[in-house]
């Protein structure tokens, strides 16, 4: 570990020695006038003028800081073309942002009215669409399709038509106000029975509210649409010979998948393996699970070569559940190829401490959108030298989709916040590669990353569940803005992970369904299971069957590159 440390270390001042003797004192003069000229714009603008006419990083920014000052002067006009040029250079959405408002003061509404759906859902683009869009049908559906329900419902509020009322239920429901999302939903639907997805929508309102017979109602109305959430419903409640039938009605993939477990479970088995090999040999996502039913069941009726047939299609994370291990393919590493960008980025970040960092990445994405499987490496590699590991990540899945050699592959899966996983791996004893695999897949490596469902950071932590762990398992602080500091949501992931090896035996697959799913339903799903190859398919949710797989799949690839 140390010699590899050293390594690290002595190539990256080797860089930046060799980034700094290359860079000719004309190769960063721009960025000296340009540090000058930032320090009072309003009275450098010829200087500004003069390096807004270069195509590279210094032009870009001297374009959107002379629009910034050309803007508060009332020139909007100007402004919003020089930051078309700049966007057309590289895309920023605080450059966006100058040009949808520059092009609103200049007067061009329907120009500004386009910058600003780009921008969506951000609160100021949807007021802003609120503001300039006419129709207010058109403004509420723009802003319901884009997650803006507050001021969707501003644009709808005085509308009466049919299709207001729909589009202010979405809105509802998408805001929580679920009685008053049924309730618009039911003007619509008294006018517009036959719409499916209506009904569909409508009933899983119903269903939020514990309204389960009209719930069953309005997916009956909905036809082929809501048989897979007629299913659901009827398979909750016990009925499952009615359930079975809604499923097998359905043309959804999912549905038909739970048709299969269904009849499976009725140990009506070459019927549920006629739709497993129907779903396997497609796209679906549920097609990898119905894979490996189809290899267990043929394998367990003696159908051997039949069975190998579908063993082709499994993931290595299904492979490795079988007991087989196999590396993936990979072409050699291309060879050393340093842009001169990442020259100029290391000289920029020695040379100017206020801003050499924000140019190094202005630097490095325009030269991104030009360079070579090879340059792209260099450029993520600088990324992950510097801790940018969203970046260095994000970079290595675009290279290893064209080029899957060993420096894209670590790349594409980075040990990440070394220092905090080995730390808190260490004080837990949890497998510091398997932390890596669940952050891959949780987060992208992106510490400010907030789901859906509120969890938070790294390792996509639940503030309920990150309090109970912080307090009454560490006797740690709480507060939620530390889940989006890496260490601290390192740590209490990583005893969240080794509190569910101890509850399943020690056994990975079982945590890692246990981390997405939930101990609980893990449990109630699994029992009775007798063949641990049988937990896949046990799992009654799709994201929870998605997420191990990937997770597992992660996981031997961090097993393959650092074990």
């Amino acid at each position: 570990m140390k010699w590899a440390l050293a390594i690290l270390v002595g190539g990256a001042l080797l860089l930046l020695f060799w980034g700094l003797s290359l860079r000719s004192p004309a190769e960063l003069a721009p960025y000296e006038r340009l540090s000058l000229a930032l320090t009072a714009p309003e009275t450098h603008l010829p200087e500004l003028w003069e390096l807004a006419t270069r195509k590279d990083a210094a032009g870009w920014v001297a374009r959107v800081e002379l629009a910034r000052v050309l803007l508060a002067q009332g020139q909007a006009v100007s402004a919003a073309r020089l930051l078309r040029e700049a966007l057309d250079l590289r895309e920023a959405r605080e450059a966006r942002r100058l040009l949808a408002r520059a092009l609103e003061t200049s007067g061009q509404i329907a120009e500004a009215l386009a910058e600003w759906k780009k921008l969506l859902p951000d609160r100021e683009a949807a007021e802003a669409v609120l503001r300039l869009e006419r129709d207010g049908l058109t403004a509420g559906k723009v802003l319901v399709d884009a997650g803006a329900y507050t001021q969707a419902l501003q644009a709808l509020n005085r509308l009466s038509s049919s299709n207001a009322c729909l589009l202010r239920a979405q809105a509802l429901a998408g805001l929580g106000r679920l009685r008053e999302a049924a309730q618009e939903y039911e003007k619509y639907l008294a006018l517009n029975p036959k719409d499916a997805q209506a009904q569909v929508q409508y009933g899983q309102i119903l269903e939020r509210l514990g309204e389960v017979g009209k719930a069953e109602a309005a997916y009956r109305a909905a036809g082929e649409a809501g048989a897979y959430r007629l299913g659901l419903l009827l398979e909750s409640r016990g009925q499952t010979p009615e359930a079975l039938a809604a499923y097998l009605r359905s043309g959804e993939p999912e549905a038909r998948w739970r048709a299969a477990r269904l009849l499976e479970a009725q140990n009506r088995v070459q019927e549920a393996l006629a739709i497993y090999q129907e779903l396997a040999k497609g796209s679906a996502r549920v097609a990898d699970d119905a894979a490996l039913r189809c290899y267990l069941l043929l394998s367990r009726q003696g159908r051997i070569l039949e069975a190998n047939a579908f063993k082709n299609r499994l993931p290595p994370a299904f492979l490795w559940l079988l007991g087989e291990e196999t590396p993936p393919l990979l072409v050699p590493d291309p060879r050393d190829d340093l842009p001169d960008a990442v020259a100029l980025a290391e000289a920029l970040v020695a040379r100017f401490p206020k801003h050499g960092r924000e140019w190094a990445q202005i630097v490095l994405e325009m030269a991104l959108n030009r360079a070579s499987p090879a340059e792209a490496l260099a450029i993520g590699e600088w990324y992950a030298r510097h801790g940018d590991w969203r970046q260095a990540f994000a970079i290595g899945v675009r290279v290893l989709a064209r080029l899957p050699c060993p420096r894209a592959y670590r790349l594409a899966y980075p040990r990440a916040w070394e220092e905090s996983v080995r730390r808190w791996t260490s004080a837990y004893n949890v497998d510091p590669l398997l932390v890596w695999a669940v952050m891959r897949e949780e987060s992208g490596f992106l510490a400010s990353a907030v789901s859906r469902s509120g969890a938070c950071g790294l390792m996509q932590l639940l503030p309920s569940t990150a309090r109970w762990i912080a307090e009454d398992k560490l006797r740690i602080p709480y507060q939620e803005d530390l889940l989006f500091d890496p260490d601290y949501n390192v740590r209490l992931g990583t005893w969240y992970l080794r509190h569910l090896l101890d509850q399943f035996g020690g056994d990975v697959v079982w945590a890692v369904a246990a981390y997405n799913g939930g101990p609980g339903n893990l449990r109630r799903w699994t029992a009775g299971l007798s063949d641990p190859l049988d937990l896949p398919a046990a799992l009654n949710s799709t994201e929870t069957r998605e997420y191990l797989v990937k997770v597992l799949n992660a996981w031997l690839i961090y097993r393959w590159l650092y074990r």
